[in-house]
């Protein structure tokens, strides 16, 4: 036996070489690529329901349940106004005829509040039974210089000024501002009537500008003695 024979008894190996074949790449076939992953995240209080909402729109639709649920809007919720039912409870006159209200500092500018310090919305209409009007002035882009804009601050006083023969409205009252005095818009119609009445009755109103941060400034008007009692200082 030769030693070649003799190694492939050893060994138990096959006297030929093994060929091995190469694999046929151009039999795979690459997989499609795909998306990444996405987060989804669910709205609480709807089961099932996938939102991909940004934080700031989940916030305020949770921010608008809120409100919904005390019965308020949400700019009133916001402003951190109490409840309309609330506030209306309380607007109870005392012994002197006058409401349990002061104006006060507030992150909006100035507002009504309550003895233990609750802000009262402006739009609370019970605030007519006492004479007190507030709003935002309309009109203002017909009365506005560009080259000259308003300027307010909180506190300001402003005149209102009646116009009956006014085309567009017959309870038009205009509000005047700054020195010399000078238009800058009206009451809005939601207002207008009430003070239009009290102002052809003869009644004296003087108004108070409460928040000018927006474009529009929010005045309170009412009677000298009714500011003077909101504004004890």
């Amino acid at each position: 036996m030769g030693i070649w024979d003799k190694v492939k008894a050893a060994f138990g190996g096959p006297s030929e070489p093994v060929m091995v074949s190469e694999p046929n790449l151009s039999a795979l076939k690459p997989e499609p690529a795909r998306a990444p992953a996405m987060v989804v995240e669910l709205v609480r209080g709807e089961p099932g329901v996938q939102s991909q909402c940004p934080p700031a729109v989940r916030n305020y639709e949770a921010e608008k349940a809120k409100a919904a649920a005390a019965g308020q809007s949400t700019k009133s919720y916001r402003a951190g106004y109490v409840p309309p039912a609330a506030a209306k409870s309380q607007l109870v006159a005392g012994p002197d005829g006058m409401p349990p209200l002061r104006l006060v500092p507030s992150n909006n500018g100035l507002d009504l509040a309550l003895p233990d310090g609750e802000l009262i919305d402006y739009k609370i209409l019970a605030l007519r039974h006492f004479q007190i009007f507030a709003f935002r002035v309309v009109g203002m882009g017909f009365y506005e210089d560009p080259d000259k804009p308003f300027k307010f601050r909180n506190g300001q006083r402003v005149q209102a000024v009646r116009e009956p023969d006014n085309e567009h409205d017959v309870n038009a009252v205009a509000i005047h501002a700054g020195r010399p005095a000078k238009k800058i818009g009206y009451v809005n119609k939601q207002r207008a009537a009430w003070v239009a009445k009290l102002l052809d009755a003869g009644q004296e109103l003087d108004g108070i500008i409460i928040q000018s941060k927006a474009a529009s400034p929010r005045v309170l008007l009412t009677t000298p003695e009714m500011l003077a009692y909101l504004q004890p200082d």
